[in-house]
């Protein structure tokens, strides 16, 4: 079923008038203060003769009044903070649309020329597809979405992430608040909460445990207090001992302050990381799933004290730690409380119960992000399909377009599989539509085999394991030349296609780099030892010779172009895929346009 695109452009106007409305508020607020800071000032002035209990009264009174005002302002300043990411994240979904740049990350980190197909593909960098289609800013979700457009997934996976997109694609709004609570966050520190509990705490936090510590901490908290207690009420010289006592309780901190400092450095800047994963964890917690894969994702972090409270829970011990960074406070809560210390034991005792979940909790927001990067792909194109996985050997695209082509662009077209067939050459010109077919074919493959809806009207596919040969170049640091490398990839696709008997070869002018001969003879032996081993693929080439081997070949191999139209003497191309080879080619037309006639004799 087809469903109705989002109207970006209404939710953008929404956004706007909600994000006018708490600027509205915010500045009433900020009025308030002054006004409250103006009325303390002149009920000062009224009351001044009416001795201290009144100004002490009238001065608690405005302070908890400001209070309140700040509190009140700092909550719709978040709000409006969180609004406006949204609207961000909204004007990038609109300006995708008309052409624009992705503002979430392309995954450059991904790209590697040596593997089987995502180099020949665009699957990572500029302007690629993980570019287009990405949703994910933490490391765990460019991670898990990158490992799936990396790898074909089986038939049991890829149709149990068809049922939860599907199911995550009627929660537009949860979803658009989910990748905002993210989204301006230094994910990096998620990296580091992980490597943190996993690693650095247990190995640093056993001193806290100690019995001089835990003995001091309690100690020198009661001892302080009290004396600052008998100092106010009696005096004397329990001033001179709170003196004392406090001196005793900061030589006891100082102590101790390296492996705080090292402690805090490491984890404490994660509070805000925290604060963005609890009300996403909180939602897939509460949410009743339909799907068996967001059912088990949402068991697996199921746990006597829902989640999303262990993370709060440990967002407030490291809220408690970052007072310290003030540092007349942190010098007060340190002197009488040993705050620091306490914060770590409160940390120790969290870390032994909660550990795990938190870590299963961090790697689910990834899971999820990817799974949502589908999920809007699905909403901004509702005319996309949900591929159907065959077991048996199969291939059929009816519509089959390039997912990165605007539609206005770009040109459909249908193409099926003969069971007994194995090798499919397709020919034609420069500029026909053949390198465009053939990463419509494998980009579209990619996201079949990763559970995401494809760029058609009707696919179904049995799981293929690409392998590519399209963009070969040289290496001056490696001392490769162009036909060095044709080779290298050569004997890649073979090793791998004799060890694969799922792989489907996608091959685009092989060996450019040698002469006319040689090439023809080396793509020859090349699709004969495809043809022997059961090596289903395209081959798209301008040798017409290549054509010729369907004559020796019958049963394995295939004959397809791309052809142009000749009119007034200019080429028009409709890049529609025909049967058999193909008959004119666009050089002479291109050489007679620039005045060299190859039809006359020399």
């Amino acid at each position: 079923m087809i469903h109705q695109p989002i109207d970006q452009q209404s939710l953008k106007q929404q956004l706007q008038l909600e994000i006018d409305g708490l600027k509205r508020k915010i500045n009433l607020y900020s009025y308030l203060r002054l006004g409250v800071f103006a009325l303390a000032v002149l009920l000062a002035y009224l009351f001044f003769n009416d001795g201290l209990i009144a100004l002490a009264i009238i001065g608690f009174l405005m302070i908890v009044a400001f209070l309140i005002l700040i509190k009140k302002q700092v909550n719709f300043q978040n709000i409006y903070d969180f609004t406006r990411t949204k609207l961000e994240l909204t004007e990038n979904e609109i300006q995708l649309r008309l052409g624009g740049v992705n503002i979430y990350p392309n995954g450059s980190e991904y790209q590697n020329p040596q593997h089987a197909y995502t180099d020949d593909l665009d699957i990572f960098g500029d302007f690629s597809l993980f570019a287009y289609i990405n949703r994910s800013v933490t490391k765990s979700g460019k991670t898990t979405l990158a490992s799936w457009l990396k790898k074909a997934s089986t038939k049991n996976i890829i149709e149990g992430r068809q049922n939860a997109i599907k199911e995550l694609t009627n929660y537009f709004s949860e979803l658009l608040n989910f990748r905002a609570r993210l989204f301006k966050l230094d994910t990096n520190q998620a990296i580091r909460i992980e490597a943190f509990f996993l690693d650095y705490l247990p190995k640093n936090i056993d001193f806290i445990s100690s019995k001089p510590i835990t003995i001091g901490v309690t100690a020198l908290t009661v001892l302080n207090v009290v004396l600052l207690f008998l100092a106010i009420f009696i005096g004397g010289i329990f001033w001179s001992l709170l003196g004392f006592g406090l001196l005793f309780s900061g030589v006891f901190y100082f102590m101790y302050k390296a492996k705080i400092d090292h402690l805090h450095e490491n984890i404490g800047s994660s509070v805000d990381v925290l604060k963005g994963y609890a009300p996403n964890i909180k939602w897939i917690e509460e949410v009743t799933w339909t799907s068996e894969l967001l059912k088990e994702k949402q068991q697996s972090i199921l746990t006597k004290q829902p989640l999303h409270l262990q993370i709060a829970e440990l967002a407030k011990i490291l809220n408690s730690l970052n007072a310290r960074l003030n540092p007349i406070v942190g010098i007060f809560l340190n002197l009488f409380f040993q705050w620091d210390l306490r914060c770590l034991q409160r940390l120790a005792k969290w870390e032994q119960t909660n550990k795990t979940n938190v870590i299963k909790g961090i790697a689910l927001i990834g899971d999820f992000e990817a799974l949502i990067t589908f999920a809007t792909l699905n909403m901004n194109h509702p005319a996309w399909t949900v591929p159907n996985i065959k077991e048996s050997y199969c291939f059929s695209a009816e519509e089959l377009m390039h997912p990165l082509i605007k539609p206005e662009h770009s040109v459909s077209n249908n193409f099926h599989l003969a069971q007994n067939i194995t090798i499919d050459v397709i020919t034609g010109s420069n500029m026909a539509g053949k390198s465009t077919f053939l990463r419509s074919v494998g980009t579209n493959m990619v996201l079949a085999f990763a559970g995401a809806n494809v760029c058609a009207q009707h696919f179904e596919s049995s799981i293929f394991n690409l392998i590519s040969y399209m963009r070969i170049k040289d290496s001056l640091a490696s001392q490769t030349s162009t036909f060095k490398a044709e080779i290298d990839r050569l004997k890649m696709i073979l090793d791998h296609t004799k060890a694969d008997r799922y792989a489907f070869v996608l091959v685009d002018e092989m060996l450019r780099g040698t002469n006319s001969r040689d090439k023809y003879l080396g793509s020859k032996v090349f699709i004969k030892a495809l043809i022997k081993q059961g090596t289903p693929g395209f081959i798209a080439t301008h040798d017409l010779q290549i054509a010729e081997l369907e004559s020796d070949f019958p049963k394995q191999l295939r004959n397809f172009h791309f052809d142009i139209q000749i009119k007034d003497e200019e080429m028009y191309f409709d890049y529609k895929i025909k049967n058999g080879e193909c008959k004119t080619f666009n050089a002479s037309i291109l050489l007679s346009a620039i005045g060299l006639n190859i039809n006359e004799s020399v």
